[in-house]
């Protein structure tokens, strides 16, 4: 059997952030028996592909003279950003196009990542007060570049101060904030101005909200680990006593993070006649935000972590009612 490609090197060229780009690969039998194909694993991998590449239809068959399209897409989710920002991964990868009782093609994919803030961690962002897309994703570029010994530039991320104050500009007083859905196209775009530095265009505030939705609970890791949930119940007894620990048990930067974003929970509850909501609504925004959602060790640890995350919904509540921070 004999079949060609139309191309054997893909470039995606630049990848956002949550994004899927797909690039076809036509194969043509040019030969005079039928061509089984299928995309093999490379030698001593599992996986025909990088986590981040799909390829489908991943086998077919094709009579002398047929042609059939294989699709290529990568998609860049949290977990690959992660490995990109941190240098575990690259966007290079090549496919092997096996035909059965025939010969093996190789198929390069490679792309360039368009750094994002979202995916990061808030250690990482409060390093650079430059736009986090010209930041290298090279190490060793990036070491040339700043001098990552000294402090951290800001006490927040820049992109979360940004946000929150575009949000601020346009006003509390918006009904069902936070509730209603933004528009796709304006979260992406509020997402490129957060990458690039680029100012804001007249997004609405329900943009501006999910995006902030989306910034926190899209982090490398959350603003408040699954360590710090209390481990016992809380009553109006011991909840001073727990928010007091909670608060003391972390990290710095989480800390001011966590103290910025209630402040600004707490300022958006004072318009609550206009923005119709409520403490304990704000309460679950802030547990969907901030909090992880990763299981507890071993089977108690999965059973009793929806308990806990309650117990934090109500420290969440203690701190958007009182003044006690």
């Amino acid at each position: 059997p004999m079949v060609s490609l139309d191309r054997i090197k893909l470039d995606f060229g630049e990848v956002r952030y949550d994004q899927r780009v797909t690039l076809p690969i036509i194969i043509t039998n040019t030969g005079k028996v039928v061509a089984p194909f299928r995309l093999v694993p490379k030698l001593e991998e599992e996986a025909l592909c990088k986590p981040w590449v799909t390829v489908s239809p991943a086998y077919g068959m094709l009579i002398p003279g047929e042609q059939t399209e294989i699709e290529v897409t990568i998609t860049i989710n949290n977990a690959t950003a992660h490995a990109l920002n941190t240098s575990r991964e690259v966007l290079e990868d090549s496919l092997i196009l096996r035909l059965e009782n025939g010969r093996d093609y190789y198929i390069s994919v490679s792309g360039k990542y368009a750094r994002s803030c979202f995916g990061m961690s808030v250690d990482d962002l409060v390093l650079y007060t430059d736009p986090i897309r010209v930041v290298p994703l090279d190490p060793i570029l990036r070491a040339e570049k700043y001098d990552l010994n000294t402090k951290a530039a800001m006490c927040v991320p820049k992109e979360l101060w940004r946000i929150i104050d575009a949000i601020y500009e346009r006003g509390l007083d918006e009904r069902d904030l936070f509730s209603t859905p933004g528009n796709p196209d304006e979260v992406y775009q509020i997402r490129e101005c957060l990458d690039t530095g680029a100012p804001f265009g007249s997004f609405s505030v329900h943009s501006m909200t999910e995006a902030l939705q989306s910034f926190l609970s899209n982090l490398s890791s959350p603003v408040v680990p699954s360590s710090l949930f209390p481990t016992l119940d809380i009553d109006a007894q011991n909840i001073q006593s727990f928010a007091r620990k909670f608060l003391e048990d972390m990290p710095p930067i989480q800390y001011n993070v966590f103290i910025y974003t209630i402040s600004f929970f707490r300022e958006v509850l004072l318009h609550r006649q206009g923005n119709r909501l409520s403490p304990a609504k704000i309460a679950r925004i802030c547990c969907t935000c901030l909090v992880s959602s990763a299981q507890g060790n071993g089977e108690e640890g999965a059973e009793s972590l929806p308990k806990r995350r309650g117990n934090m919904q109500q420290i969440m509540l203690h701190f958007l009612e009182t003044n006690s921070i």
